[in-house]
């Protein structure tokens, strides 16, 4: 008895249908929808064009309420915050919009500041937008002599008013010999650490230039570096809760950087990845003054 062959053509129609009916059913379910993303890695203050986004299809459920649509709609706005290919642009992100950016992301008990760097003081330029870094304030002892109006050398009672009493002459009493004071020279003390820095210009990034790189990128290179040589500001995000400095005193983080800033000298250590975890109590304030005089004794005795 010989078999009756299946013709080809019924399996092509049942595959056919199936695959549409799969394709209706994601459809139903999933509801794709077009957002604009990052083409290429985009830094903070960037303004976009239609060369740097693109639109990219997603499932309607994983679409952010503020998620642009259209290219045309992402043109000429500036990015708060950095983007990575691929990276939804949303409202959120653009300077222009009222709370978006850095405000949107800070934590509660954080606000942004912006401190002075340069080449040493910045790390060399190594710094990036993620990354902790540990303040170490210097001050030197001209602070005083060269702000006696801003800088007060004694507390705040001192120059108070004298109360309206009579003066009696004072006894003469026996002076107590007095104990050297240490040499008036710069001092340097760790301050705070695990600050979070939110933003660092393109300008004062250290970028190698790869080999064989047209004359274009050597030129901005170039450029780069000459403008990383003048100082640059970088922001970080700053606890606004008061810290203890040193045992027993305390003092607000924002203020005291602000401080450091205008009248002292601000140095930055990159942490690790783990962050530093330090007891105020193991910190010593180095007084270069003492420290000369110690390697002087020190030289003495050998």
């Amino acid at each position: 008895m010989q078999t009756k062959k299946r013709s080809p053509f019924t399996a092509i129609v049942l595959a056919v249908i199936i695959g549409l009916l799969v394709i209706a059913l994601l459809n139903g379910v999933v509801r794709p929808t077009q957002v604009v993303v990052a083409r290429v890695p985009i830094a903070p203050g960037t303004l976009l064009t239609k060369d740097l986004v693109e639109l990219r299809t997603i499932p309607a459920g994983g679409k952010p309420a503020d998620a642009l649509t259209k290219v045309e709609d992402a043109e000429g706005k500036m990015v708060a915050v950095g983007r990575a290919p691929g990276d939804l642009i949303v409202q959120t992100v653009l300077g222009e919009v009222a709370g978006a950016g850095l405000p949107a992301e800070l934590p509660e008990g954080h606000i942004a500041m912006a401190i002075h760097v340069d080449l040493a003081s910045g790390v060399a330029g190594l710094l990036r937008a993620g990354q902790t870094v540990t303040v170490i304030g210097m001050i030197s002892p001209d602070l005083i002599t060269e702000n006696p109006n801003t800088v007060l050398p004694a507390v705040i009672p001192d120059f108070s008013a004298p109360a309206l009493t009579p003066v009696s002459m004072p006894t003469a009493e026996p002076t107590a010999t007095p104990t050297p004071a240490p040499p008036s020279a710069p001092l340097a003390r760790l301050a705070i650490t695990g600050l979070k820095v939110l933003m660092v210009p393109q300008p004062f990034r250290y970028e190698e230039v790869p080999a064989g790189a047209s004359e274009e990128q050597l030129f901005a290179s170039a450029r780069t570096s000459a403008a990383s040589q003048d100082g640059s500001v970088i922001v970080v995000q700053v606890p606004t809760t008061a810290v203890e400095v040193t045992p027993g005193f305390k003092v607000d983080p924002p203020t005291l950087l602000a401080a450091l800033d205008q009248y002292g000298l601000i140095h930055l250590a990159l942490e690790p990845a783990s962050g530093v975890t330090l007891d105020v109590s193991d910190v010593v304030t180095l007084n270069l003054g003492e420290l000369y005089e110690e390697m002087n004794e020190h030289r003495k005795k050998e």
